[in-house]
């Protein structure tokens, strides 16, 4: 990275309920660059085992307000395991310089105490360079996290089970990166299209195999970056194993459903996109 961020350390108990809470920290950047590349990741091995998921934020002055009162812009998401997000070369974000880091945090115990540190990597497009797309993440089409019309996530043990969940997008796009995020019990994700043509057509343009422990995000090489018309819907169709059959499975007798906590279920994929003209 060009730039390494790293937050204070927190310590978390060997037991306990889940952690939520914020950290901040100070970005040493002396003007204004664009991001080509993030990460966030624990510091060390054993911090690995307690951080279940982090956001990234950038905290900014909002000089237009002229009342101290900040604003803020989401900069990416960490679960267990997660590569970088890598953005295509005509892409990038802002980050402005004399911003803070805001991190958002999900932790829980593992038996045993763990002092905590959490890093955030960047890697910038060269001085001066402007891109021609500002590029976006955010979860999308997501069930039994309370962001999608598909309601709850519904886990009888001893089987397989299917959400699924939907968002419209609003704009033309091109989508750089795809990434599931389910926990223990999730097992399989596929990514459809549904195009706003007559007659409907819909496309599956990607499907992964899935690990808790392995956060993977998919980024599109250049030619394979699926581009979508205004009003396209993206359908995320999840599967949860909660049978004996899954070697992540802490209890195949137990029913799971919706929630935030690490022992509860949810699905949804974190999409990366820009959006396009129409002439794009």
């Amino acid at each position: 990275p060009d730039l390494i961020v790293e937050y204070p350390s927190y310590l978390v108990r060997a037991e306990g309920p889940d952690r939520y809470g914020n950290l901040f920290a100070s970005i040493d950047l002396a003007e204004d660059r664009y991001i080509s590349a993030i990460q966030t990741k624990p510091a060390d091995e054993r911090a690995r085992l307690v951080v279940h998921h982090t956001n990234a934020f950038a905290v900014f002055p909002d000089e237009e307000a002229g009342d101290g009162m900040e604003s803020e812009q989401h900069l990416v998401e960490y679960a267990s395991g997660k590569n970088a997000e890598i953005y295509p070369a005509d892409s990038g974000v802002l980050l402005q310089a004399g911003s803070r880091a805001r991190l958002s945090y999900h932790l829980h115990s593992v038996g045993e105490d763990i002092d905590t540190v959490v890093q955030l990597g960047f890697k910038f497009h060269p001085k001066g360079t402007v891109p021609d797309h500002v590029r976006w993440t955010k979860q999308l089409a997501g069930a039994g996290n309370g962001s999608s019309i598909a309601g709850i996530v519904d886990l009888p043990p001893g089987q397989v089970t299917r959400s699924d969940g939907y968002t419209r997008l609003g704009k033309a796009a091109r989508i750089t990166m795809f990434q599931p995020h389910m926990h223990y019990l999730g097992k399989y994700q596929c990514l459809e299209l549904i195009y706003p043509t007559q007659p409907v057509k819909a496309e599956v343009v990607n499907c992964a195999h899935f690990d808790y422990n392995w956060h993977l995000a998919y980024n599109y090489a250049d030619d394979s970056a699926p581009l979508v018309p205004a009003g396209t819907i993206l359908h995320v169709i999840n599967w949860h194993d909660n049978s004996a059959a899954h070697r992540g499975n802490p209890d195949p007798r137990n029913w799971s459903g919706s929630g935030g906590r690490t022992i509860d279920e949810m699905g949804f994929a974190w999409i990366g996109w820009y959006d396009l003209t129409d002439e794009e």
